[in-house]
């Protein structure tokens, strides 16, 4: 027979607990809002970066190409301004360029032609002399120390600085003379080169200006940008022509968007340049917009994930009260099958006293019969039979109130559980059975158990189980159950142990189960311990088991203290 002592009581299994319905409700929408929110989440961030650098990329190429398509449209108009004016140089002979009558009429065919175009005409000699001219800007009787003269008379033609156009706009071509070199030299309108230019320049703040190579800038239209970033575009290489678009700083220290092309005719380069503020803007509002869309079905998910968790917490509940009533079903179905294994032992208690009942009443019946019944013998001995009678109906009495306490409706109210007369009236109740099987019931109670909280009726359920499973495990003459009790430091362990056949070890993890028995058919329904695990799950208590095969089994109840609870 197994038996467990305080010191080698072995650790318990707690009994699992099944989560409340709000709680497994509220981990529903948890998961739910975690696995709507988060692909929505994730693909919100994929769409804002590629949409980001997307966005970026087009306005860069935007603003490149408009860079570009200015760039062409001025070079174009240069080329075709120094093919007018060789056209001129071709047609009329030096000598006639070199009368101003001749030449301001020349120049007056031009801008009849060309819609002011052409705002003057100079013929410089190979000293840098002006032979010939028209229009203020000839005032200057000799430009041979110009900068740009040197380059001018070396080349088969010329564009002065693009970025000094507010000051002076002129183009170049040579004439070959036998006396050096002359240069024919036209001063155009810059108003035109602005016409062009505006016409790619972006709508909103902005603007224009032209670099040379040098980084000389017309001051009033590149005040956006500062030395540095100046010095940066004008050192700027296309490749194979292409425009190129840079981000820098202006001279407030706010970040522009620079696209730089070549103009080819003068050799510098046309800058457009924008805010990244104002290229940005449209970006900033489809941001906006994706966020607000986000929000709205982030809210959308929770709203229905919250809809959803309420209909789902409502039928758990329903499902839960529903098992609630089938597991009270299942208590009475037990207390029912536990009574039904009492029966014959019940009824074989009573029947003994209500044949002693019988018998003294026959005796009474003989004495009333005799010839002097009022004698006081046979009164003496009527009064003695009538309290062998009194003293068995009370017996029965006791039997049967025991039974039928037992037997009336579960009150699963909690109230305080004395243990060790817990005890007593459990074995008093199965001694009978016991009896047949002839197996001893033995008693092993600890006075310093102090009491625990708990439904009686439950607990009482729950021991007379045990103890009849134990009775029925002992297939052998000799057979010992023993009922124990023992106090812990913030617990009551009480303990059903027996020497009967034992549980295999297969079988062993199984015996909770609902409806496993290694009963035979029709001996059992396999709800007993499962329904003892469930009913200690309520009071926080513990049950386990140990067994060995040929040796017993003991069964383990742990409950918290009244005072723990």
């Amino acid at each position: 027979m197994s038996h467990a002592s305080p010191e080698t009581d072995t650790s318990v299994e707690p009994v699992r607990k099944i989560p409340s319905p709000r709680m497994m409700s509220g981990q529903l929408t948890v998961l739910t809002i975690l696995v709507a929110i988060v692909p929505l989440v994730c693909l919100g961030t994929l769409g804002y970066v590629f949409h980001d650098s997307s966005y970026r990329a087009k306005v860069r190429a935007i603003l490149g190409e408009q860079a570009m398509s200015a760039a062409q449209g001025v070079n174009a108009f240069l080329e075709e301004k120094i093919a007018n004016l060789r056209q001129e140089a071709g047609t009329t002979g030096l000598a006639e360029l070199s009368d101003p009558a001749r030449l301001r009429e020349r120049l007056h065919t031009l801008q009849d032609a060309y819609q002011g175009v052409f705002l003057g005409l100079d013929i410089l000699d190979a000293s840098g002399m002006v032979v010939a001219g028209t229009g203020p800007a000839s005032a200057s009787s000799a430009a041979a120390d110009a900068p740009w003269f040197q380059q001018a008379i070396s080349r088969p033609q010329f564009v002065s600085s693009l970025g000094m156009r507010d000051t002076q706009l002129f183009i170049t071509v040579r004439i070959a003379s036998g006396q050096g070199p002359w240069l024919l030299r036209a001063h155009l309108d810059p108003a035109q080169i602005d016409d062009r230019v505006r016409l790619f320049q972006p709508a909103g703040p902005g603007g224009s200006f032209f670099l040379d190579r040098h980084g000389s800038a017309d001051p009033s239209a590149s005040g956006s940008s500062t030395r540095e970033t100046t010095a940066i575009l004008a050192g700027q290489v296309f490749p194979e022509g292409r425009p190129v678009v840079i981000d820098a700083r202006d001279d407030r220290n706010d970040m522009r968007m620079y696209g730089c092309a070549p103009v080819k005719v003068s050799g510098g380069i046309l800058v457009i340049h924008q805010a990244m503020d104002d290229v940005l803007r449209p970006l900033a509002k489809a941001r906006l917009l994706g966020l607000a869309i986000m929000l709205l079905g982030a809210a959308g998910i929770v709203a229905t994930a919250l809809a959803l968790a309420r209909r789902t917490e409502q039928r758990l509940l329903k499902a839960e009260l529903t098992q609630q009533h089938m597991q009270r079903q299942l208590v009475e179905a037990g207390k029912l099958a536990a009574i039904g294994e009492l029966a014959a032992g019940v009824a074989h208690e009573i029947n003994n006293p209500l044949a002693i009942m019988m018998e003294n009443a026959g005796w009474i019946e003989d004495l009333l019969s005799s010839d002097d019944p009022y004698s006081d013998e046979n009164v003496t001995e009527i009064r003695s039979s009538l309290q062998t009678i009194t003293i068995q109906g009370h017996r029965c009495r006791e039997i049967t109130h025991k039974l039928l306490s037992f037997a009336r409706k579960t009150d699963t109210s909690a109230r305080v559980v004395r243990v060790n007369p817990l005890l007593e009236d459990i074995a008093g109740f199965a001694r009978q059975k016991a009896k047949y099987r002839e197996v001893e019931i033995r008693l092993v109670l600890d006075p310093a158990v102090e009491d625990v909280a708990g439904s009686p009726t439950e607990l009482q359920q729950i021991l007379l189980n045990l103890v009849n499973n134990a009775i029925d495990a002992i297939d052998k003459p000799g057979g010992l159950v023993e009922l124990s009790s023992f106090r812990e430091p913030d617990a009551v362990r009480i303990t059903v142990s027996d020497n009967g056949q034992g549980i295999p070890a297969d079988v062993l993890p199984r015996i909770f189960d609902p409806f496993f028995t290694t009963k035979a058919e029709g001996q059992g329904t396999g709800l007993g311990l499962a329904i003892c695990r469930d009913i200690l799950s309520k009071m926080n208590g513990t049950i386990s088991v140990d067994s060995t095969p040929g040796n017993g089994s003991t069964f383990r109840i742990r409950l918290p203290l009244r005072s723990a609870v």
